[in-house]
């Protein structure tokens, strides 16, 4: 795709500048045609701990990819804010006259006044079937419940993962897939589904009234580590009940 210069701000992406998957976000939205974005890095930068989940979780599935610098030629615009829950950061996006905003990997639970700052609302896309898995280690809990894997899209709220849902997907693996190759699969899917539900929100002038309302769901806490071997013994002995030969 041919570099476009960007004459309009519409979409801000919440996000920090240490976000692993930051990049490779920004390369589905322009995959999309998504124009007008620009991206809000709050101060909170990811941590040694976030580092070493990710680490865990993808076995460096996504090294080497695309950079921020590889961007400037989209005339992309970086704005710097101490934190995306800020007065601050809530006048900026005034000021930029943002229409829609993308949880692109911000550090905090985004408060109302961030929330109803944007006409077209605050797109999530969340690693788990919802309602029935919200919060943390959704797609460990799936697999240790023998549920489906999937991302959904949603418009966020200010309960964790109770926003009215836009899609939602479902996975299902190989045999010859390991643990790392899933969560990277479902990251790799999520980027995508992200790009194409802001592209449709945008096309269809869609707004957070124009989602599906959630029904009852659970909240999960991250999974214990005893879980978490048996999650990782399932997956070894090929007895995940989605992972299917294709």
């Amino acid at each position: 795709m041919s570099a476009e210069k960007i004459s309009q701000l519409q979409v801000g992406v919440l996000s920090t500048l240490t976000h692993p998957l930051l990049p490779r976000l920004l390369h589905v939205l322009f995959e999309f045609r998504v124009t007008g974005v620009c991206v809000l890095l709050d101060a909170k930068l990811n941590s040694e701990k976030d580092f070493r989940i990710w680490q865990e979780r993808t076995e460096g599935a996504f090294d080497g990819g695309p950079s921020l610098y590889d961007f400037t030629s989209y005339g992309l615009m970086l704005y710097p804010v101490k934190s995306h829950n800020s007065e601050d950061c809530v006048e900026l996006i005034n000021q930029l006259g943002l229409s829609l905003l993308i949880n692109g990997g911000t550090p905090r639970k985004l408060n109302s006044d961030v929330l109803k700052s944007v006409r077209q609302g605050v797109i999530n896309v969340h690693p788990g079937v919802l309602p029935k898995y919200r919060g943390a280690s959704c797609v460990e809990w799936a697999i240790y419940n023998d549920d489906r894997v999937g991302n959904t899209a949603h418009f966020m709220s200010e309960g964790y993962d109770e926003g009215p849902i836009i899609q939602t997907e479902y996975y299902d693996f190989s045999p010859t897939d390991t643990y790392p190759s899933i969560r990277a699969h479902v990251y790799r899917e999520s980027l995508r589904l992200m790009g194409q539900t802001v592209k449709k929100v945008i096309d269809q002038r869609l707004t957070p009234v124009d989602g599906m309302e959630q029904g009852a769901g659970q909240l999960f806490s991250p999974i214990p580590q005893d879980k978490m071997q048996r999650v990782l013994a399932k997956i070894a002995a090929k007895a995940y009940r989605y992972m299917k030969v294709v």
